[in-house]
Formats: C-alpha cells, structure tokens, sequence
C-alpha cells in the first residue's frame, strides 16, 4: 500500500486525496491552519455566521456536474437557488446566466470535512516548510523541527508563491514551474439587526470597491439571522493588500451603503478578513505538474481554473499522474 503526504487540504488537495484513497493508497494529509478546506472557509461569532471564501460551487464539465449530483445524493450540498443580480454604477438587474449553483451544509466546511474522511491521517496547525527525497522515499520536516518519513509519494497542493518557497527546500525541478501569481481578496462579513431591504439575495458589482455581496441566510440550512458577505474587487484588494485595516473596513462600509442603504449603526457584528491568495490572476492550463522520477505533483487552482470546480479538476488529473508511478497502478487495483 502506497504511502502518500499531502501539503494543504483545501479542495485540491482533498480531490487529490478522494482519487489516492479510491486506489489504495494510504494519505496523510497537512495543513498549516486549525481546519480543512482552505477557501472553503466558515467564520462564526455570536449567533451570526458567513461562508467568507467560496461562495458556491457550480459545474462547467460534465465530470464535475456528475461528482455535484453525487454529493447531492449523499446529502453533503444543497441547490442554492438564488438568480444573482449585476449591478453597474445606477443599475441593477437580473444576471442572465441560470447557472444551478450549490452550497455545503449547514456551512462550506462541511463539504470538506467530509472529503477529509479519507485521510488516513490528519495533521492540523502544521506548516511543512522543507521535502527531501533521500533516492526512495520523500521525507517532509514542518517548521517546528518534527519529521515525517517514508512516503513514496507527495502532493502539493498550495498556492504557488508558497509551493516555489517550500520546493525551493527541496531537490526538485518543479519550483521552478510554480510562477503564477495569485490576487488577494478583503472579506467583510456583517450581521445586521433587521432584514436588508433589496430585492436580490446576492450581486455581482461593477463600479465599486466590492465585488460580489450576498445575503449568507439566504443559503440553505444557514443560521436565520441576517448575515452579509461583502468581498472586494481584486484589483482593489491588491492595490489595498497593506492598507490600514480600520481604513479598508471604512471604504466597505461606504461602498455596501451606496448598494444597500444600511447605515453602520445597524451592523451587529462585524469580521474583516484578508485572503492573500483569493483567486489566480490568470490560471494556467496544464493541470498539474509533476516530477515523475520521484512521485512529486503539484496542483491547485491556479494550475486549472480560478473556481473550486478547477481546484477538483486539478487534484484529480495531479493524482491519476502521481499513480502511474506508484506500485499500486499496475496491480490494477480497484475502489
């Protein structure tokens, strides 16, 4: 049984994961924050609670429409039914796109909590920042001194400007194949003491410093208080990355007042989150790399489509590689 790591849970690595345990392997999996999921974020305080990163899922290839059915039949998402507005400048109306999208319940992260029930294990809050390949087997070493040896194989699947450090620690050639840039994103999440009072549930925003805004209650099985998501333009967010914190909440706020109408004094709760690395400026197109000659494969999003649709493609096509060159392959192992 082929021993695999690997480095970051969010959905690509859980992809990538779901494919390597289906054939037999046994995965461990990292990640340097309390919780799996990555971008598939939930934030929670008081009574309130928001997805702050993903906002739904929804399918552009017919392998990832199949995979949303089945999740749905198991129960693990739900149709957000939900016709999103666009508004430009005085305008607003109806998006023309009649996507279906869908939404984990009874929050984003627990989609991924049920992909990490693969794993055979699980290592929280652990930053793995070196990988050495001693000729047979990987070894990794995170930032508090600890070792994990004998994996024949290992995933990366973070972003590439922290992909490029960690290889860079590594003997391999891949580092070098990690240079797409990813965009930031500010995230402000509000509970609010009464309804707000639009006639749409979510919009996309031209014009402004935000955007996508949606009302999360909206969703699903959600908590009913009423609870907003605001997330920033990108290039805003990049030209804001290191601003004052009080500031870019302030901007916000103004911004969501000119869509909305909701005065501050209104917001019972507020949260104000940077995502460093949101979305790829411009995803490239080769799926994955890998290192064949020592079972190393990179992958993620920025490797397939800036979406969690390109993030599972992503980890799919990066495991099936990585099993070719894993024993198990050719002992025509099954699920």
């Amino acid at each position: 049984m082929p021993n695999v790591a690997i480095i970051g849970a969010g959905m690509a690595g859980l992809s990538a994961l779901q494919e390597l345990n289906r054939q037999g392997c046994q995965v461990t999996v990292f990640d340097k924050s309390r919780g799996s999921g990555g971008r598939l974020a939930t934030k929670k305080v008081n009574e309130a609670s928001w997805d702050m990163g993903a906002q739904f899922i929804k399918a552009n290839t017919d392998s990832f429409a199949d995979q949303l059915a089945l999740w749905h039949q198991q129960g693990w998402i739900e149709p957000w039914d939900i016709t999103p507005w666009k508004i430009r400048a005085d305008e607003q109306s109806p998006s023309p796109d009649n996507s279906q999208r869908y939404v984990a319940t009874p929050r984003m992260t627990a989609l991924s909590r049920q992909l990490l029930k693969a794993a055979h294990q699980f290592n929280t809050e652990t930053r793995i920042s070196q990988c050495q390949h001693n000729g047979q087997h990987w070894g990794l070493h995170d930032d508090h001194g600890e070792q994990y040896e004998g994996f024949d194989a290992v995933v990366v699947a973070i972003p590439p400007q922290q992909a490029a450090t960690l290889l860079n620690n590594s003997d391999s050639s891949l580092a070098q194949h990690c240079q797409g840039k990813m965009l930031p994103c500010w995230t402000l999440l509000l509970a609010l003491d009464t309804p707000v009072d639009t006639p749409w549930d979510a919009a996309f925003v031209e014009d402004s410093p935000i955007a996508w805004l949606s009302r999360n209650n909206s969703k699903p099985q959600r908590q009913p208080q009423e609870a907003w998501v605001i997330q920033a333009n990108h290039r805003w967010s990049q030209q804001h990355c290191d601003t004052n914190r009080t500031q870019v909440q302030t901007e916000l706020l103004t911004a969501f007042e000119a869509l909305t109408g909701v005065t501050p004094d209104r917001i019972t709760e507020h949260w104000l989150h940077r995502w460093l690395y949101a979305v790829p400026e411009q995803a490239q197109t080769n799926g994955y790399h890998l290192d064949s000659h020592q079972a190393l494969a990179v992958c993620g999003d920025w490797l397939k489509a800036s979406s969690v649709e390109g993030a599972w493609l992503s980890g799919q096509e990066a495991a099936q590689a990585l099993l070719k060159r894993l024993p198990i392959h050719h002992h025509g192992a099954t699920a």
